[in-house]
């Protein structure tokens, strides 16, 4: 597998008067993680890794399992980055997605941005 990281911008709005930050959501992001056959931005990374935590537990350290493999495994043999939130609460979908991020950036570093929710 090949993948290439981007480096994303955060979209802003322009009035007159100033700028703003428009609402969060992953299509007016750009592509973070780029496979052969998939684009990913930042806030779907934190989904599919949340995807796996809820599936296979806390298993994504580089020693069990590396998060760009189950990354890839998730959008090659699933793909939907939300299911995993069906029948959740609130708090613990916050939960999963806070330890999933924790998990994108030690894994990508300095590089990987800070996700508005």
């Amino acid at each position: 597998m090949t993948a290439t990281l981007d480096t994303p911008a955060i979209p802003t709005t322009t009035t007159a008067s100033a700028s703003t930050t428009a609402v969060p959501n992953a299509r007016g992001e750009a592509a973070f993680l780029r496979a052969e056959t998939y684009s990913l931005t930042a806030r779907e990374i934190v989904y599919a890794l949340a995807a796996h935590l809820t599936n296979f537990g806390d298993t994504l350290a580089i020693q069990v399992v590396d998060p760009l493999t189950a990354i890839d495994a998730h959008m090659r043999f699933n793909g939907d980055l939300t299911a995993w939130t069906r029948g959740r609460t609130p708090t613990d979908v916050a939960a999963v997605r806070a330890r999933a991020e924790q998990i994108a950036r030690d894994y990508f570093g300095t590089y990987f941005p800070a996700i508005p929710w």
